[in-house]
Parts: C-alpha cells; sequence; structure tokens
C-alpha cells in the first residue's frame, strides 16, 4: 500500500525537477548579453561596445553558430596570438568599414548600432592591439 504512494509522490518529484531544470536552461540561454562575463583583459570602453553590439551573435551562447565560430569573445584568452591578431585585424576591417554589426541585425536591434564614437575607438583599439601582439607586447 505504501508504494503506491510513493511511486506517484517519486514521479511528481521527477517531473518537478525536470521542468525547473529546463526553465532554468532555457533563462540561460535566453539571458541579455549584458549578462555575460566579459573577457579579462579589454579596456572597459571596449567592453561596453563589445558587450551590447558584438557578443549576441559572437559568443559560444549565440544561435548564431557561423558567427560564434567565426570569433567567440568568451574563448578569447584561449585563442594562440596569430589568431588574436587575425581577429583583431577583422574586427578593424568589418567595423571601420560599417560592416558590424550587420544591416540584418541592426533592423531587428537599432540600440546595437554603433555611434561614429564608438566605431572609431574600437577600429583603433583593434588596430593598436593587433600591432602590440605582433611586436610581442602582450
Amino acid at each position: 500500500m505504501k508504494i503506491k504512494k510513493i511511486i506517484p509522490g517519486t514521479i511528481l518529484i521527477i517531473l518537478t525537477s525536470v521542468l525547473l531544470y529546463s526553465f532554468q536552461f532555457k533563462l540561460i540561454q535566453t539571458s541579455d548579453s549584458k549578462d555575460i562575463i566579459p573577457t579579462p583583459g579589454f579596456p572597459e570602453e571596449i567592453m561596453k561596445i563589445v558587450t551590447n553590439s558584438c557578443y549576441d551573435c559572437h559568443t559560444s551562447n549565440s544561435q548564431n553558430k557561423m558567427a560564434s565560430i567565426a570569433m567567440d569573445f568568451l574563448k578569447w584568452n584561449e585563442y594562440k596570438t596569430s589568431k588574436k591578431v587575425n581577429l583583431l585585424n577583422k574586427i578593424y576591417e568589418e567595423v571601420s568599414g560599417r560592416n558590424m554589426p550587420p544591416s540584418k541585425y541592426l533592423d531587428k536591434f537599432p540600440d546595437k548600432v554603433l555611434t561614429e564614437d564608438q566605431i572609431k575607438l574600437l577600429s583603433e583599439w583593434a588596430k593598436e592591439e593587433s600591432q602590440k601582439l605582433e611586436n610581442g607586447e602582450n
């Protein structure tokens, strides 16, 4: 008789646990990019720009797999120096050429657009950082 009472209770606990876990996982996957831990080593102003306008696509948490494979800011410190140099050069090219963030993305998220000052700051930083890495300064 006790087993008939224990089994439904156990099933209810398991189902509740699964639902809570899946809900928590969904919250993690859809969290705002501002909740992502910034990559150590970037200056604060650069991190503000990158966190606001780049992290939605360029992190392993992104649903845009191609963008996260091309560059994952959450893995920045794992990259070899040569890859960092290449990525910094690409950041410089894409941002100064006003290709990033892409217009298709900005149509949906206009608050992610980079101002002229942000474009200049991010482009100059990427170029300088790339040169420092090439010269072995970091």
